[in-house]
């Protein structure tokens, strides 16, 4: 039977830990690039800032949501975000 492409693919914990580790790193990368951006405004363009955007947006789509989402699985939390205890 073919998944529904709404259910959440629960990936295994070391996939799960490399999406973090890869979201720390990119977040590592943007504070960097803001860092630098604001130690010279006039050098600021809206590409720049677009860019950002885009990998911020990569960021939450390619990796923490994942990893949300197999965590939640893991740990078996509820739709609401509370952890379900036996």
């Amino acid at each position: 039977m073919a998944q529904n492409p709404e259910d959440p693919v629960v990936l295994d914990p070391q996939e799960v830990l490399r999406l973090i580790d890869e979201a720390r790193s990119r977040l590592r990368t943007a504070i960097w690039a803001l860092h630098g951006m604001h130690q010279d405004m006039n050098a600021l363009t809206a590409d720049d800032l677009a860019d950002v955007e885009h990998m911020l947006t990569e960021l939450l789509d390619g990796a923490l949501t994942p990893a949300y989402e197999s965590l939640s699985q893991i740990v078996q939390t509820n739709p609401d975000g509370t952890v379900t205890t036996h």
